[in-house]
């Protein structure tokens, strides 16, 4: 083997050694970018389609949001003030009983009642 294939031989070796993973690594990094931004695409287009519908009923779920209440109001209600249970349950174990003004309320119609 003369020098000019010895330097041949080296450095096809490094390029199999060092330069086709480095290549490979990088095109695996490309496609992976490539499809997370295809799939954000497509969320954020099924984000638009889901915001008339299920953003516009969530803002309407609490009672003082669908009764209009003012600020002043909610300082008093003990519905507004633990948000995490329906606003009828609330009540009801504040004040001892139901009101009427709740058992007409779309909101209690539709919730299944769990108290």
């Amino acid at each position: 083997m003369n020098g000019s294939q010895a330097t041949f031989t080296m450095v096809l070796l490094f390029a199999l050694r060092c330069l086709v993973p480095l290549a490979l690594m990088m095109g695996i990094g490309y496609a992976m970018n490539w499809m997370v931004n295809r799939w954000e695409k497509e969320a954020a287009g099924e984000l638009v389609a889901v915001a008339g519908t299920a953003v516009a009923a969530q803002k309407e779920d609490h009672c003082w949001a669908f009764k209009q209440c003012n600020e002043e109001m909610r300082k008093d209600c003990p519905g507004f003030k633990e948000q995490m249970a329906p606003c009828w349950l609330v009540r009801t174990r504040a004040e001892g009983n139901l009101p009427d003004e709740c058992l007409a309320c779309p909101l209690y119609k539709q919730t299944p009642a769990f108290a």
